[in-house]
């Protein structure tokens, strides 16, 4: 499956590059439940980066607890506009565990097109060699360890 972070990375690079390209989005970053950055456009520093990544796990997590105690499964996507720019987080579910797609755009863009791209988005995704059903190999558990533990490494490299 994934051996390294880098593998991982790479998985997700071109669907992310079109999801960016074609929906007009400034800024987007896919992460992990725990917050861990699977991949990202348009983040000029890392401390952004990671930020927004904690900020987006959390966000996640409320909101599925929200949609608990509202009698919902989850809320497949969240959406906040301020005056000048706008928030997308979509949640979509994959054998490696639930992914939260981040994005930030602005005029240039709009919500409907930002959607349309995210429903394409999760479609390539599927077809990613290792997490399509008929390329499993392992349980989605050990799939989250594993990248969970990969993750770990990378950033304990990032801090020394």
């Amino acid at each position: 499956m994934f051996g390294e972070l880098r593998d991982v990375q790479d998985a997700f690079a071109d669907p992310l590059a079109t999801f960016v390209r074609e929906s007009g989005v400034q800024l987007a970053v896919l992460v992990n439940r725990s917050g861990h950055v699977l991949g990202q456009h348009g983040f000029g520093r890392i401390v952004d980066l990671v930020g927004v990544a904690s900020l987006a796990a959390g966000i996640n997590a409320t909101s599925r607890e929200l949609a608990h105690r509202l009698g919902e499964e989850r809320f497949e996507h969240l959406h906040h506009s301020g005056l000048t720019r706008q928030l997308f987080l979509g949640c979509l579910e994959t054998l490696a565990g639930q992914l939260t797609l981040v994005t930030v755009f602005d005029e240039r863009s709009s919500i409907g097109l930002v959607r349309l791209f995210y429903s394409q988005f999760v479609e390539s995704i599927k077809t990613i060699p290792g997490l399509a059903p008929s390329d499993v190999t392992a349980s989605a558990e050990g799939f989250e360890r594993e990248l969970e533990a990969s993750l770990d490494r990378f950033f304990e490299n990032l801090t020394g």
